[in-house]
């Protein structure tokens, strides 16, 4: 198997790449990741290893795994790894969860039971909230930074409603994901919104927000009181365009 894990990784079964806090109380909860579209893969390690590294420190488990090439259904991302993000292919969904279980059940059997939290970013974030809202996976919390709906989204079943958060920032992706705050809103579905300065990325702030929240939701349900905060004064939609950056851009249903 072709290992693609950053540094302090372990590649798993499953096309997957795996990290375990040195020390930790048991349970441990294990962070699936679903990373954004990418061709070169520079970037994304970057991502991947600075979540694993923020998430081993605060006593989580790392799960990041792995798309697959040519998912993306714009032509101009055939070569990119990608997930299910729009409504052309919703259908693979399923297919793609199924994947998981091998990886999620190696994980789980390293570190004993506990529960699971699902963050995606950008396309990967897109797949999350797929996830959540069509009930694809079991979830203790799910996060999404910087995606946005793949539609419809239903009411949620009673007492099956996934707690989720929103990240957003003044990027090309903050109408999106502004959407499925509202799409959230009018189905019912428990979840909250944060935002940020900055372009589209996966900085430290989003993933210690994500990490918050996690903790937070399992160890006092949710809503979260008090909310968790936003960072700093929103820019200007002048300035966002010139601050996007790692796998950014406008076409971003198929990021």
């Amino acid at each position: 198997m072709r290992s693609w894990c950053a540094d302090g990784l372990e590649a798993i079964d499953g096309d997957a790449c795996f990290a375990a806090p040195s020390d930790a109380t048991l349970p441990v909860t294990l962070i699936v990741y679903l990373h954004g579209r990418y061709a070169d893969a520079s970037e994304e390690l970057d991502r991947q290893g600075r979540l694993a590294r923020l998430a081993t420190a605060r006593g989580f488990a790392l799960l990041a795994l792995h798309g697959t090439r040519g998912e993306c259904t714009s032509p101009a991302y055939r070569d990119f790894f990608c997930w299910p993000s729009n409504e052309h292919n919703a259908a693979d969904a399923p297919a793609f969860v199924a994947r998981f279980a091998t990886p999620v059940a190696r994980a789980r059997g390293r570190l004993g039971p506990g529960p699971n939290v699902l963050l995606g970013f950008s396309n990967g974030g897109y797949f999350a909230a797929l996830i959540a809202t069509r009930a694809l996976a079991p979830f203790e919390a799910v996060a999404v930074a910087h995606g946005g709906p793949v539609e419809p989204i239903a009411a949620p079943d009673a007492g099956a409603a996934t707690p989720m958060l929103l990240i957003t920032s003044d990027d090309a992706a903050d109408p999106e994901m502004r959407k499925l705050d509202g799409d959230l809103a009018l189905a019912g579905w428990p979840h909250t919104i944060v935002a940020r300065e900055g372009g589209h990325s996966l900085p430290d702030w989003d993933m210690d927000v994500a990490v918050t929240f996690f903790e937070r939701v399992l160890r006092e349900g949710f809503p979260l009181v008090p909310p968790l905060p936003s960072r700093g004064p929103r820019a200007s939609v002048g300035d966002a365009g010139a601050e996007i950056a790692g796998d950014g851009g406008r076409d971003l249903r198929h990021l």
